[in-house]
Formats: structure tokens, C-alpha cells, sequence
């Protein structure tokens, strides 16, 4: 059993490889089915869940952060599937939603540039120059949006544990060498990383419920969870019968064994990022 992402460029066949190695290992194959169970789940608009992390930002969401509401019930979501140690996931982003899930396995895949523009002008019946811009532009908007919600640069190899190229490997080749390394020790769940993962899992739960209460202010609280307990740290301009409240429905939540609450309300100053 494994958790793996795999990062792939759009229209690059990574979809098989993926639904290859779930088959083999017995384990679930989803993509953009996580978006829209998040939609579901807590009650918003499939196309503003898809949207906010399959698109580049609008203005006004880089100004009030509303697309990281629903990054928090995406991710949210996603753990809560790979909680059975038993999922691949090549939807978006995969390696920054479950980056501090400490056995997960993160891949990229590289497919050369002629053979997506192939396969481009093939399904979307465009002539090459088509493709070819349409590349570069779902690859620039996914830069973008990638820098936007979590900082990073998903080209960054750094961001992966493997990455394959393959112009130089097929597609068989990366299945069986993923399939050797999920047997790893560095990827196989023990104990201790059943406790990291519990963790992680609380505090996705937690970000998921604090997210639309504290939109343009989530920024400024930091979330952490050790053994179940979760520590709430941060400046709020709220009363504190607010911030009580919030605390009472933290507790409510499944997992969590206590909380521990060092927000502090008072009066900041609100930070534009444009």
C-alpha cells in the first residue's frame, strides 16, 4: 500500500501511468473527482473549487485569498482519502497538498514537448502552431497559479522525490521503477509516520474549517497539531468570545484531543497581496 502523486503536463498521457501503478497496487486512481467531492462536502460551487486551483487568480482573489478556501477543502479532502495508505493522486498540485505527509511518494513526469503538441492537435483537432501556443499557455497559467497559492515553482525538481523523463524512458519503465520504490522504506508507513499523517490530517480539517470565517486573515493565524492536540497561534482583530467560539468548534472536531489557543486579539494592520 502507498500514497503517490504524480505531477504530469496537461494532455500528456501521465493519466495511464497513473491508473497503471493504482492497478497494480490495489490502490485508488482520482484526479479532478477530489474537486468535486470537496464541492460536495462542504456546500460550494464545483466550478469555484476547479477554478480557484485549476486557474490563474483574478484580481480580486489575490487581494481577499478567497481561492485558499477552497485549496482547504480540497486538501482537507485528499487526506482524508489517502488516510487509508492506499491512494495515487495525479490531479493538481499533489506534491504541495500532501508535502508533509512524511511517506508519500512525489513524482513528475516529463513528456516531450512534439509528442503533447501531438496529442493536442489530435484531441482538439488544432494545427500545430494551435498546439503549440495552447501549451504554452496552460504551462504559464499553471506556473502562475502554482506561485500564487503555495509559493513554489512546480517545474522546481526539489519539489518531487523522482522525476523521469520520458523521452528517454517509456511508460513501463517509470511504472516498474515506482512500483520498486513504493516497496522503500523511506515510502512504507511505520508507526511513527501513522502519527505524523494523524497530524497532518487534524490540521487539514482544522484549515478547512477555519479557512471561510478567516478569509484574508488565515494567513496571519498558524496552525500545528502534535499527538492530536492543535495550537492556534496569531493576531486577530476579533473579540474574544469569537475567538472562543472558534475554539469550541476546533474541539468538536474528529481526532482532536485538546487546544491549545495563543491567539491574541487585537488591532493589525491588513497586508494587500497584489
Amino acid at each position: 500500500m502507498a500514497i503517490i502523486t504524480i505531477t504530469r503536463g496537461q494532455h500528456s498521457g501521465g493519466e495511464e501511468v497513473a491508473q497503471a501503478i493504482a492497478d497494480k497496487i490495489g490502490a485508488r486512481c482520482v484526479s479532478l473527482e477530489v474537486l468535486r467531492e470537496a464541492a460536495r462536502k462542504y456546500g460550494v460551487s464545483e466550478a469555484k473549487v476547479e477554478g480557484a486551483l485549476e486557474k490563474s487568480p483574478t484580481f480580486w482573489e489575490r487581494m481577499t485569498e478567497s481561492r485558499h478556501i477552497y485549496v482547504a477543502y480540497v486538501q482537507a479532502t485528499l487526506a482524508e482519502w489517502a488516510k487509508d495508505d492506499n491512494l495515487v493522486y495525479h490531479g493538481n498540485a499533489g506534491q504541495e497538498l500532501l508535502r508533509d505527509v512524511p511517506h508519500v511518494l512525489k513524482v513528475r513526469l516529463m513528456y516531450p514537448l512534439e509528442a503533447r503538441i501531438q496529442t493536442i492537435m489530435q484531441k482538439l483537432k488544432y494545427t500545430r502552431e494551435q498546439a503549440a501556443r495552447y501549451v504554452d499557455q496552460i504551462d504559464d497559467e499553471r506556473t502562475k497559479r502554482t506561485r500564487d497559492l503555495y509559493n513554489v515553482d512546480w517545474r522546481d525538481s526539489r519539489r518531487y522525490d523522482v522525476t523521469f523523463n520520458i523521452d528517454r524512458l517509456t511508460s513501463q519503465h517509470v511504472i516498474d521503477i515506482i512500483l520498486g520504490l513504493v516497496k522503500q522504506p523511506e515510502f512504507t508507513l511505520t508507526e511513527a509516520k501513522a502519527g505524523a499523517f494523524n497530524d497532518f490530517l487534524i490540521k487539514t480539517r482544522v484549515y478547512a474549517l477555519l479557512a471561510a470565517s478567516l478569509v484574508g486573515w488565515l494567513s496571519r493565524i498558524t496552525i500545528t497539531v502534535h499527538d492530536g492536540v492543535v495550537k492556534l497561534e496569531g493576531v486577530l482583530t476579533s473579540s474574544e468570545n469569537v475567538v472562543d467560539e472558534m475554539v469550541a468548534e476546533v474541539l468538536r472536531l474528529e481526532g482532536v484531543k485538546g487546544v491549545d489557543n495563543q491567539i491574541v486579539v487585537g488591532l493589525v494592520t491588513q497586508e494587500w497581496n497584489i
